[in-house]
């Protein structure tokens, strides 16, 4: 089992990715549609986002949508 590699989750990949775009969640409601609330379930983990949202956050902070 020490071999395993521990996978980021969604909450971790998407700090991330804003702490590099230099983006805040209000930045990514506005430029993304998506309301603040979603976004802080997203980063809080209550909830992954579906497909569209996972599109529309990729591109606002410029990684690719499998990252």
């Amino acid at each position: 089992m020490k071999d395993m590699v521990r996978v980021a989750t969604t909450p971790e990949r998407l700090r991330e990715a804003m702490a590099a775009a230099n983006k805040k969640q209000i930045d990514l409601a506005q430029t993304t549609g998506l309301s603040h609330s979603t976004i802080s379930r997203y980063l809080s983990g209550q909830v992954e986002p579906r497909q569209e949202a996972i599109i529309k956050l990729a591109s606002v902070l410029n990684v690719s949508e499998w990252w």
